[in-house]
């Protein structure tokens, strides 16, 4: 085979392959850096089997406020249920450290006791899902039971719950549990965040308004309000339709894209320069080959008439 058209065989096999690798692999790599995920991208991490297979709920706790046993374990029993993971892993980690602790929580205060001992991130096939359990109130609303701070953090306002269970006489875990698997809830998108829903609380944006029956994912649940009795931990009928439906929303053409394929188009160009380089090459060696042939031939020519004209000469 003519060796030019093997290296340029060579080098659009080399482009094909970068082209491939840049189409699987930038866009996520570019909005993993960049935190260009849609809220329902983030869901779909929980709800899909593929990248993520296993998830790691790992509970960080103030003293004396512990993660209640039935309330994890009813919270793995739904992620189990609702979602494609192979296998659910919990780590009741670390005790958070008095100096750590306040009896008033803002923002800043969450993302820095996350930032300090949230110890799994997302890699391999795993994905973590990071809960605080504190003594103290939300700092906008007293009345708060829990929070979802995306893309992967809860934080259950321990002490508050359990005023509640104790003054309506509720076994440990009843409101717990419900109020964990709410916030779960919204980890999930519910109910309308990112997208649209026809069942949306127009009193409690982001809540189910219990239009199809009783509901984890009401406002009730999230409000110290109504705790007489324990709340429901199961996702209402279009509750269960809006997961199915965020499961299968599709990521519209995005930022990620346009670099994913403006570097494509980039390495495509290069080999086309790359290319037009080497048959420039070879092409100038090619005539160079020739004119040197031609010239050996020339003077070979020359030669045979010289020595003709010698051999007529000694006749």
């Amino acid at each position: 085979m003519d060796k030019k058209y093997a290296l340029l065989g060579t080098i659009w096999v080399l482009v094909v392959v970068a082209a491939l690798i840049t189409h699987s692999f930038l866009p996520a790599y570019a909005k993993e850096k960049t935190g260009l995920y849609e809220p329902y991208e983030y869901s779909q991490m929980y709800l899909d089997n593929d990248p993520y297979s296993e998830v790691i709920i790992e509970y960080d706790y103030d003293e004396g406020q512990e993660p209640e046993e039935t309330a994890m374990r009813k919270l793995e029993g739904k992620i189990e249920n609702y979602t494609d993971k192979e296998s659910v892993k919990r780590v009741v980690d670390d005790e958070i450290s008095y100096d750590d602790s306040t009896l008033s929580y803002d923002s800043n205060d969450i993302s820095e006791l996350n930032e300090k001992y949230q110890n799994y991130e997302r890699t391999g096939n795993k994905i973590p899902i990071h809960v605080l359990y504190l003594n103290g109130v939300w700092e906008e609303n007293p009345n708060v039971l829990g929070l979802a701070q995306r893309p992967e953090q809860i934080v259950i306002f321990s002490s508050v719950i359990r005023s509640i269970e104790e003054e309506n006489d509720l076994e440990p875990g009843d409101v717990e549990a419900p109020v964990l698997i709410h916030e779960f809830g919204h980890l999930l998108s519910l109910v309308g965040l990112g997208y649209e829903s026809d069942h949306e609380d127009i009193e409690y944006p982001g809540h189910c308004d219990e239009s199809a029956g009783e509901c984890v994912m009401a406002g009730s649940v999230e409000i110290k309000e109504n705790m007489t009795n324990p709340p429901t931990t199961e996702f209402c009928e279009l509750c269960r339709e809006d997961i199915e439906y965020i499961r299968g929303l599709e990521d519209p053409f995005g930022l990620e894209d346009a670099i994913s394929y403006s570097t494509i188009v980039g390495q495509y160009m290069i080999g086309i320069w790359v290319s037009s380089v080497l048959i420039d090459k070879v092409d100038k060696q090619r005539v160079k080959r020739r004119r040197y042939e031609q010239n050996y031939r020339d003077y070979y020519q020359q030669q045979e008439k010289r020595s003709s004209k010698d051999e007529y000469r000694k006749y």
